[in-house]
């Protein structure tokens, strides 16, 4: 072997060796990525409307009015009058009467036309039409008092009993009232004028 040759032969021996001797310098690691924050999720947008005034309440729908039920007038058989007492006062008779309604609540006005009737109903006095009166609510089994005045009596002798009647207002009917007994005549008025001279019969207003 030429000495050039065998000069290689060493360089490549020595550098095989040192390559074997080197300690290999490991690579960096690569850093981690540094993590990213994840996006904070957004909140889902409102569907609902923007707020406003508050409606206001419907008003309440006003009840319908009852209907207010018709009072009638009295019906004269309904009426129940009863003389209590006769009393005599300067030539006068006055009756003391009361009238019951048996029927439902009704009607009666305050004056009527009275009369002095005998027993088979023929008049013995007739009293003026009254031309105004006050109108009376009557209950059913209310109780309504007045006071009749008769004077003057100088017709013939008359059929017991003698008793009073109530001609209603607007000619509606006619109310007797029962005598104070079955053959009372205390209250035929005694004559004070000619004979057949017109004799006066009066009532005082109905009242409880």
């Amino acid at each position: 072997m030429g000495p050039v040759a065998r000069r290689l032969l060493l360089v490549g021996i020595g550098l095989v060796v040192a390559g074997c001797g080197a300690t290999a310098t490991p690579l960096p690691s690569p850093s981690p990525a540094a993590a990213s924050p994840s996006p904070a999720a957004s909140p889902a947008p409102s569907t609902s409307p923007p707020a406003g005034p508050s409606p206001s309440p419907l008003p309440s729908p006003s009840p319908a009015p009852s209907a207010v039920p018709t009072i009638g007038a009295c019906a004269p058989a309904t009426l129940v009058a009863r003389i209590t007492l006769w009393e005599g006062a300067a030539g006068q008779r006055i009756a003391h009467v009361e009238v019951t309604n048996t029927g439902p609540t009704c009607t009666l006005s305050a004056m009527a036309q009275p009369q002095l009737v005998e027993s088979h109903g023929a008049v013995l006095i007739n009293g003026a039409v009254p031309a105004t009166s006050a109108l009376l609510t009557v209950g059913a089994g209310g109780l309504l008092k007045t006071l009749v005045q008769a004077g003057n009596y100088c017709g013939p002798a008359p059929a017991a009993p003698v008793t009073v009647a109530f001609v209603l207002t607007g000619g509606t009917g006619r109310v007797v009232a029962l005598p104070f007994s079955a053959t009372d005549t205390s209250g035929v008025p005694p004559c004070l004028g000619a004979p057949g001279s017109a004799g006066n019969i009066e009532m005082h207003p109905w009242a409880p």
